[in-house]
């Protein structure tokens, strides 16, 4: 089966495209295993996952065929190339036109999810048989699959782009985030590349560049920006770091119950958060101001310790004599309390 990946972007304007009556990639990739020999139709059945299999290596594969892995490679690449010149003679062209408007519009390069999800939109009649229709797909000779690696999502990318191409840009935009120190808008990350690429074929068009980034694990693109996925507020491992990300995750003062619900619902790993332990982690880290009942905010934010009294002494000390109304407003943009709490600790 294929992999399953939350790196999706909207489909809406790509749904409906392919009348699965006027073409049938499925029969069409049924017919072509035909005109293979028993081991290339084997090969690319298991490299594919075809008839609700699970995708096989070359390694696993060369094991249970007794050959190398590069043999596999090998069969694998022939049959492929056998079945694309076949393909022509068949109708799947009509498929190949509009896939190749949805890799376009994405700069060349889309997401071996993406591809499923778009084309479980336009063959809802076929939903049973994505990774035939994957395997439909790449009869384009325009167009080239790359399974999974260590960095990079599995993709799919116009023949034309190398995948040299797309390590070199992503290494880049590592360099570049290591270099800033800090999450990037997407703009200034893209134009940072293009302006430090020295070799002019990683000039890639804006599209193809998101595009690229995209397939990186270890970048994290959230909000139209990009962060380096071993960065703590993006990726916290500690009990602070999950307090510190759903706190700045909404920007604002939460109530330490709703704190323990949001890290629960962010679900960051396996480890299971307890109310005590939150609590505990809020009253003992000057990170976190207690600024009401059970409200808590970050110091980074400008909030200090200390009671009400404190807090109107520093107010007053640093704007000099308000009258009421203007001093209770600046009260409260660093305590979460009633009014009359302030008049009260005033007399």
């Amino acid at each position: 089966m294929l992999c399953s990946s939350t790196r999706l972007r909207p489909m809406d304007s790509f749904i409906g495209l392919i009348e699965s009556s006027i073409c049938n990639p499925v029969e069409i990739v049924g017919s072509l295993l035909t005109l293979l020999t028993d081991k290339e139709a084997r090969v690319i059945s298991a490299r594919y996952g075809l008839q609700g299999q699970q995708i096989r290596t070359l390694a696993n594969l060369g094991v249970e065929l007794g050959v190398t892995r590069e043999r596999i490679r090998q069969i694998q690449s022939h049959a492929l190339k056998k079945m694309q010149r076949n393909a022509i003679h068949t109708d799947i062209s009509k498929m190949h036109s509009e896939v190749m408007k949805f890799v376009l519009h994405h700069g060349g390069i889309v997401t071996e999810s993406e591809m499923a999800e778009f084309l479980r939109l336009n063959f809802t009649d076929l939903n049973d048989n994505v990774e035939e229709l994957v395997l439909a797909s790449v009869l384009d000779d325009r167009l080239v699959q790359e399974h999974n690696k260590v960095d990079f999502v599995p993709h799919f990318r116009l023949s034309s782009i190398k995948i040299a191409q797309i390590k070199k840009t992503s290494e880049l935009s590592l360099k570049l985030l290591k270099k800033f120190n800090a999450t990037m808008e997407q703009e200034m990350l893209l134009q940072e590349i293009v302006k430090n690429s020295k070799e002019s074929y990683l000039h890639f068009l804006p599209q193809t560049i998101a595009s690229n980034l995209l397939l990186d694990r270890r970048l994290v693109f959230k909000n139209a920006k990009y962060s380096l996925e071993t960065w703590r507020h993006v990726n916290p491992r500690t009990l602070y770091d999950k307090i510190v990300f759903v706190l700045n995750d909404i920007t604002e003062p939460m109530h330490f119950l709703d704190i323990v619900n949001s890290i629960t619902a962010h679900s960051f790993d396996m480890k299971k958060v307890s109310l005590q332990a939150v609590h505990n982690e809020l009253i003992s880290n000057p990170a976190f101001v207690l600024i009401g009942r059970g409200i808590y905010a970050l110091k980074a934010w400008g909030y200090k310790e200390g009671t009400v009294s404190d807090v109107l002494e520093s107010v007053l000390g640093k704007k000099g004599a308000m009258n009421l109304s203007d001093l209770t407003k600046e009260v409260l943009k660093l305590r979460k309390v009633k009014p009359i709490t302030i008049q009260i600790n005033l007399s």
